[in-house]
């Protein structure tokens, strides 16, 4: 495995982008932000921001692309009104971040509205990316275009969040050691031509790397591998997501995943947050954090991990005070490779 890679991240029309050179001083993995209890890891799980900024540079194909139909969708439709007190609530966030002791924040994905550099750029500062040790994946809002995707905007401005293990020089997947926790993170966003294809997906490549990589993660380790995509399992009623807005390769991720030990599936996408034990349609539990910033959603996931058990504490905001205040809870155990791997 190599970490760290320098190789540039020069790629075809519809690639995502290889690894970037590191940020400059970018933190240790093993740096907690607050470290209290050494016997148990603290996680932050956040999702779907969905920050915009103004002005942002349109490029003429633009008028002809997705991003116009985002933008009369974010303009006149109603989603920029549900988020117009994203950066409100990215401060206060921040403050209660602080205060909570955890070793990582996990983020799964879209940063931004329409896939702007300057709205990708404007997200990074907000969460504190360089400053606080993350680990981060790009949504489809951040692949708004066929450019944001190939340009590498969401690497280039989270790089240091997308430190960690990997096969070869392509960024994804990654895997970083937070405690006894192995936390893997798979790019399930693509670009897509048509406004109503929100659909993802991981690809062939990128599933064998993932099949490695979780293969050479050190054997002696038996705490829990969280992976952290994008795209959900099923939505919270346990039904399929619909068609265009599905994982095309839901199944052989599932499959890798499961082969892998993995014990726990992070995502977002939907903004509504839930959680699905293990079941018919899954081998281990899946989290939605749901929207941190969506007004009447707002919330985030507290997670303490101890072991193999994990608990699980709702963070919600309060626009009135401007703070972030407990809301639902739950604990479930997690699988774990020893018990999880199949030959």
């Amino acid at each position: 495995m190599v970490e760290d890679s320098t190789n540039p991240f020069a790629r075809g029309p519809h690639s995502p982008p290889r690894l970037l050179p590191p940020w400059p001083g970018q933190l240790q993995r093993s740096q907690p932000i607050n470290r209290i209890d050494p016997e148990a890891v603290r996680l932050a799980h956040l999702s779907d921001v969905h920050v915009t900024t103004r002005p942002c540079r349109w490029r003429p194909e633009d008028w002809l692309n997705k991003r116009l139909v985002a933008w009369i969708n974010l303009r006149f439709l109603g989603r920029g009104f549900r988020f117009r007190r994203a950066e409100e609530v990215l401060l206060a966030l921040r403050a209660d971040l602080s205060q909570r002791s955890f070793d990582r924040l996990v983020f799964s994905g879209d940063a931004t509205a329409l896939g702007f550099e300057e709205e990708t750029a404007r997200a990074a500062h907000l969460l504190g990316v360089g400053s606080i040790p993350g680990l981060a994946v790009p949504g489809n809002h951040d692949y708004c275009t066929h450019s944001a995707m190939r340009l590498g905007h969401f690497e280039r401005y989270f790089a240091p969040w997308q430190v960690g293990e990997r096969i070869g020089d392509e960024i994804y997947p990654f895997a970083q050691r937070v405690g006894h926790v192995w936390l893997v993170a798979v790019n399930s966003a693509t670009a897509n031509r048509y406004p109503w294809d929100a659909r993802g997906a991981v690809g062939a490549d990128q599933l064998e790397r993932l099949r490695l990589l979780l293969d050479q993660l050190p054997e002696g380790d038996t705490g829990p591998r969280i992976l952290v995509t994008h795209y959900p399992v099923r939505l919270a009623s346990g039904k399929p997501e619909p068609p265009v807005r599905s994982l095309r390769d839901l199944d052989d991720l599932i499959g890798v995943a499961q082969q892998g030990g993995v014990g726990l599936w992070l995502h977002g996408h939907r903004h509504d947050p839930f959680f699905h034990p293990i079941s018919d349609f899954t081998p281990f539990p899946v989290i939605c954090a749901g929207s941190t910033t969506q007004t009447g959603l707002w919330s985030y996931h507290d997670y303490t991990i101890t072991g193999s058990h994990l608990t699980a504490l709702q963070r919600v905001y309060d626009p009135a005070q401007d703070v972030f205040q407990n809301g639902e809870s739950f604990e479930v155990d997690l699988p774990c490779p020893r018990s999880q791997l199949v030959s």
